[in-house]
């Protein structure tokens, strides 16, 4: 989070910023709410809801529309294998879940895992929407609810979170499974 408050910073003149309003936006940016009560999607996107996740477990999500939201209950990650349980998409007439698996697979060689079939740490995902292209609202990516489940435990990570990038959907698919690898490496054995 402070990475991000410097480079907002970085582009702005510093003494033009007004101390109080900066850490009032630090507040609103890390602010944990529940999802059924904070989210935009629950009312502009009631369609991306009840397809993957339960209604319980949108009850359990925290977090706010910037950084997305989650539910842990207790995951954690035991070893360097993973395997990819699920992996589908909702949206007719997109086609991104093969362009998601390949970068899921890229970022999950870059966090040092290996896929195998039988690993006891399972992965989901659920491509619950698409922006093809960039608009004045928004930019192209896509928004995804994902689980990160250790079987050993019966623990699992529950995420929806939004991936955008100025340079489009491919960049953006790259983005959201660096993020869910992101997670994935937090989430380590002590």
């Amino acid at each position: 989070m402070l990475l991000l408050a410097a480079a907002t910073l970085s582009g702005a003149d510093r003494s033009a910023i007004n101390p109080r309003e900066y850490l009032a936006e630090l507040r609103r940016l890390g602010a944990r709410k529940p999802f059924l009560t904070d989210s935009p999607d629950v009312y502009l996107e009631p369609q991306s809801l009840g397809q993957f996740f339960t209604e319980k477990i949108y009850r359990e999500l925290r977090g706010n529309p910037y950084f997305g939201y989650d539910y842990d209950e207790g995951f954690v990650l035991e070893g360097k294998t993973v395997q990819i349980e699920v992996l589908k998409e909702l949206i007719p007439g997109t086609s991104c879940q093969a362009a998601y698996r390949m970068a899921l697979e890229q970022a999950l060689n870059a966090a040092g895992l290996q896929l195998k079939l039988t690993a006891p740490i399972q992965i989901g995902v659920c491509i619950v929407g698409v922006e093809s292209r960039e608009t004045q609202k928004t930019l192209a990516g896509v928004m995804v609810e994902a689980y990160l489940r250790n079987t050993k435990q019966r623990k699992a990570l529950f995420i929806r979170y939004g991936s955008g990038h100025p340079r489009g959907l491919p960049a953006a698919i790259r983005l959201s499974a660096e993020m869910l690898m992101g997670r994935v490496t937090r989430a380590v054995s002590q």
